[in-house]
Parts: C-alpha cells; sequence; structure tokens
C-alpha cells in the first residue's frame, strides 16, 4: 500500500502458496483484525485489517477528512477485509467498501467470483450489487463465457438462458442462500480492469443500476 511505503507482507520462495494468501507480516509491521462490534477478532475471523509500522505515511496531502478517518491513534484503517491463519498468513477476503449487504447479512464479492471461476463455463467474472426492494441488496454477476459458449449463445437465446440458470444453480448449490445470485448473470464480452489488473466494479455496478432503471421505466 502507497501508505505504508509500501509492502507489508511477503510470501518466501521456499513455501507453500496457499490459495488467497498473501504471505506472513514483514519486520516491524504490526496487524491487527477488528471485527464490526469493534472487538479483536480471533485467528480465522474477518474483520478490517489495521497496520502500524515506522513506514507509515503522515495522512494525504490537503484533505484533513480522509487523514482522520484512515489514520487513526497510529493506525491505518486499510478497508481491506481480511483474516489471519494459525501460521499467521494474511488471507485478504475483499474490500469492505465493496460488501453486497442482503438483508444485513454481507457477501464478499470475491467469494463468489472464485466460485464461478472453478465452473468449466467461465473464464472471466465480476460481481456487483443490485437494489432489491426486499434484501436491499442481492448479488449480480457479469460473467464472460468461453469463446465457443460465447459464440453459440449470440445465436440461440434459450441456450443462454440455460447457462444462466446453470450458474446461478452453481452458486446455490455450494453457498449459503443470502450469496444466492438472485439479481442474475448477465453475459459481456469483457470485464473492465485497470492497468494493474483491479477490477473496475463501479462500471459495471452502474451498468447494473442503469439497467434496472430502464427496465422499471419501460414498464410504465
Amino acid at each position: 500500500m502507497t501508505e505504508t511505503s509500501t509492502t507489508v507482507s511477503a510470501t518466501s520462495p521456499f513455501q507453500r502458496h496457499t490459495k488467497g494468501g498473501v504471505g506472513v507480516l514483514l519486520p516491524g509491521v504490526v496487524a491487527r483484525v477488528v471485527k464490526q462490534d469493534g472487538f479483536l477478532a480471533r485467528v480465522g475471523e474477518t474483520g478490517e485489517l489495521h497496520l502500524s509500522t515506522p513506514s507509515l505515511a503522515l495522512g494525504y496531502l490537503n484533505n484533513e477528512r480522509a487523514t482522520k478517518e484512515t489514520f487513526v491513534d497510529g493506525w491505518l484503517h486499510t478497508g481491506d477485509e481480511v483474516k489471519f491463519d494459525e501460521q499467521g498468513e494474511l488471507y485478504v477476503v475483499d474490500r469492505l467498501k465493496e460488501l453486497i449487504k442482503v438483508r444485513g447479512f454481507q457477501v464478499a464479492p470475491a467469494e463468489l467470483e472464485g466460485h464461478l471461476l472453478d465452473h468449466e463455463y467461465v473464464t472471466d467474472v465480476c460481481v456487483v450489487p443490485v437494489p432489491n426492494e426486499y434484501s436491499g441488496e442481492v448479488p449480480l454477476a457479469f460473467v464472460v463465457l468461453h469463446a465457443k459458449l460465447a459464440k453459440r449463445i449470440k445465436s440461440n437465446p434459450q441456450e443462454a438462458r440455460r447457462i444462466k440458470a446453470e450458474l446461478i444453480q452453481h452458486v446455490a448449490d455450494h453457498k449459503t442462500k443470502y450469496k444466492w445470485l438472485e439479481g442474475g448473470v448477465e453475459f459481456v464480452d469483457d470485464i473492465p480492469k485497470t492497468a494493474s489488473g483491479k477490477l473496475l466494479r463501479r462500471l459495471l455496478r452502474d451498468r447494473a443500476r442503469e439497467a434496472r432503471v430502464n427496465q422499471a421505466e419501460s414498464k410504465l
């Protein structure tokens, strides 16, 4: 992170890589994981990552409000939802601001994205929240299919519906009900990303909400 100047964890080249792990803390870096209720998380529990290190930035230039929100009593509030395992390995679950709130439950888009990528049809995916009258928000998946399937569904709407239903069921068969894709599945040619490969969720989130507004207006 820029605010920590810059690396706080690393994986040893001699250590077996664990899926989702980002290594152990570097010397001089102190971390704590704070749950929603303000208590410190135990091993395996998720919460926001707070960091303290001698290389920590003093704040943001000409932005006092952001500085007060992010740098608190010598701790950097990263905005990352994380957990540690018993070996001290750090796992980044998601960005707290990107969590989908379904009937009061928090759903991490990255969890659903990882699960969908395990499906043979999917080459890329981005999960975003869409408004829902009952649940507040529900997950919607933008999916990039393998090239052969993508060509097939363009000429066969029935095949497109079948594949969408299969992907929705793939999540329902393995995830708790509030994590189901109640917002549905939309097929896209590509997922917008930054030059560094970070998902541009905001663009797809805005696209999804605009589509919902247009659908509602067309029914009037």
